[in-house]
């Protein structure tokens, strides 16, 4: 008996420990980079990925990079939607700028999310002294920047090193992008590399646009060597928005007056040489942009904060289907501008599908000195009824600051053939469409023939008059039947004068037999079918809303504005649930629904009874 219990024992822990292996490498990060030799006066692109099986993934630590400097350079999402299973990849793109020559490491880069963790391997570099150098840098040196031949002074106006400023426009309207140029201008030699600090930026939004510019200008007759940086910056707000001042600190080399007759002439040569580095801070003058707000004349309904030019696309994954298949749609937006700051974008009414909650991805790019990229919005459609089933036009609303005003993009319309459903677990009655509401200032009152019936039963009921005749108080019972009736007539007129009324208090009902429905379902997807429709439809009837095209998002922003009191967790809870079942009703057939189905079933069953006491009418 031990040695089974000790048996029994090992096998549950190997299968525990088995089992949490895959789960904690299910996180996974990888690094690359488009060379590994790379010259002093180039870059490197290090992109950084990261995937995993949920939809927020979290960003790679990067370590510090003491050999190169490091600009942000965009990221781009993936996300799928398999069988049930979400997964997705980010991908991070680095720009790194070496500082010395020599060999460069990059260490390796950590991601961490639920107790998982993982890491890249070390990537070595190679930086070499750039094409035409005379010789590299000294080796005691190995910041110091390229000498170059100090031209004789100029006159006021062109010191030594300098910061400058600029913007590409002097108004711009509220999320339109804006060029920040900032330039350092040196016409002596630096030691070591510079450290740049960028502006203090507040009412901005603002976006790497990397690479650095390396060049030779002539100010004021003077020459110099020119790095400029450049930024994007989106306003968030209307007024007049500062723009505060870029900073550089820097060490320049000197020529001192040296008196080779000084009594401490060889202590001076020999402890700092001719030449000696002195320390400079510049800064830029401060900006003022001139912010406009968005036109309220002709401002569409569906205007969601887009500013740019952009373009529209809708795509399903098949044109056949059955009632009760998902079909799978994805809705592009793509042009220039800032995609993060877009709201999300409102699907027209489809009252023939049932639509899922959307996954979104954005994927934004640096091309040309302009932010642009894509935003795509995939869900999960299905058909409720067979025929000729239509997708309408998505619209999509932005703003043009060229031609300063609205312009609607549309995607072109989809049509997807269903046919009737398999009789079985998709063409249960949890997902017919429910039935269309009576017109207003109707009541329906009863949806089948009331047949009359002939003959009458009037003799034995004439016996049993004169029966309760004779039995003395009895005679009180048909003034008691006649107020029952009475009272039920006046209850079924309140409910006739109130259905809404009705359909709130018959909700709990409603839900718990469809629960009782799907404890008996033949398999887990028709039982989490019947669940889900039993959550849609309670919530429907709760928040009187038609079930039809019902989502998430919907309920929770119905529940936030007509239920207040309701806590924050109950709404996580249902979106737990609603999501849970949704995941249930397009995974891979089983046998049951037992095991983590019957946890499902009684969490919404929990989830029932506490909505039914928090919900008021």
């Amino acid at each position: 008996m031990r040695l089974r219990l000790a048996t029994a024992l090992a096998l549950a822990l190997a299968l525990a420990l088995g089992a949490a292996a895959p789960a904690a490498a299910q996180l996974s990060v990888s690094a690359q980079v488009n060379r590994t030799q790379v010259g002093l006066d180039d870059q490197v692109v290090l992109a950084v990925t990261v995937s995993g099986p949920q939809a927020s993934l979290p960003d790679p630590q990067l370590p510090a990079l003491s050999n190169f400097s490091v600009y942000s350079s965009g990221r781009s999402q993936n996300i799928s939607f398999v069988n049930g299973r979400v997964s997705s990849s980010v991908t991070h793109t680095f720009v790194l700028v070496p500082r010395a020559v020599g060999k460069g490491l990059i260490p390796p880069i950590a991601v961490s999310a639920q107790g998982a963790s993982a890491q890249t391997e070390p990537i070595e570099i190679q930086v070499v002294p750039p094409a035409g150098a005379a010789a590299a840098a000294p080796a005691g040196a190995p910041g110091t920047a390229p000498a170059r031949p100090r031209p004789a002074p100029a006159g006021a106006g062109a010191p030594d090193v300098m910061v400058v400023a600029e913007l590409d426009k002097p108004r711009a309207f509220v999320n339109e992008q804006v060029t920040l140029s900032v330039k350092f201008y040196a016409a002596v030699p630096l030691m070591g590399n510079p450290e740049y600090v960028p502006p203090k930026l507040e009412g901005f939004l603002g976006e790497d646009l990397p690479p650095l510019r390396h060049y030779d200008a002539e100010v004021k007759g003077r020459s110099y060597g020119v790095t400029e940086i450049k930024t994007a910056l989106f306003p968030l707000q209307a007024g007049r928005l500062r723009i505060g001042s870029a900073v550089v600190r820097c060490h320049v080399q000197v020529d001192p007056s040296v008196d080779p007759f000084s009594p401490d002439f060889f202590e001076r040569f020999f402890s700092q040489g001719i030449t000696a580095p002195q320390a400079r801070t510049v800064a830029s003058q401060p900006l003022v942009l001139e912010v406009l707000p968005l036109p309220p004349q002709g401002r569409p309904a569906g205007f969601a904060g887009a500013v740019g030019r952009f373009s529209v696309s809708a795509a399903v994954d098949k044109d056949r289907a059955k009632v009760g298949d998902a079909v799978n749609l994805s809705v592009s937006v793509q042009g220039t501008g800032n995609l993060k700051a877009m709201g999300e974008l409102a699907l027209p009414a489809l009252p023939s599908w049932r639509v899922f909650e959307p996954a979104t991805s954005v994927n934004q790019q640096k091309q040309g000195d302009l932010v642009q990229g894509s935003k795509v919005i995939r869900t999960v459609l299905v058909p409720r009824v067979s025929g000729d089933l239509a997708v309408p036009a998505i619209p999509f609303t932005y703003f043009d600051p060229a031609r300063r005003e609205y312009v609607q993009a549309r995607s072109a319309p989809l049509s997807v053939s269903v046919a009737p459903g398999d009789p079985g677990p998709a063409s249960s009655p949890g997902y017919g469409a429910p039935a269309a509401p009576a017109a207003p200032g109707l009541t329906r009152v009863n949806e089948d023939i009331a047949y009359l019936k002939s003959g009458t039963a009037a003799p034995a009921a004439t016996r049993l008059l004169e029966a309760a005749a004779a039995a003395g108080p009895v005679h009180a019972l048909p003034f008691l039947f006649l107020g029952w009736a009475a009272g039920s007539a006046f209850y079924r007129g309140r409910l006739a004068s109130d259905p809404q009324g009705a359909r709130f208090r018959a909700a709990l009902k409603r839900a718990r037999s469809r629960l009782h429905q799907a404890q008996r379902a033949a398999d887990h997807r028709q039982a989490a079918g019947l669940m889900s429709e039993a959550l849609v439809n309670f919530l429907a009837d709760k928040l009187a809303e038609p079930a039809a095209g019902l989502t998430m998002r919907r309920v929770a922003e119905l529940l936030q504005s007509r239920q207040p009191g309701i806590p924050g967790p109950t709404i996580e809870r249902i979106r737990a649930v609603w999501g849970e079942l949704d995941s249930r009703r397009f995974a891979p057939p089983s046998a049951g629904p037992g095991g983590e189905g019957a946890s499902v079933h009684d969490e919404l069953a929990a989830l029932f009874r506490d909505l039914e006491k928090e919900l008021k009418r």
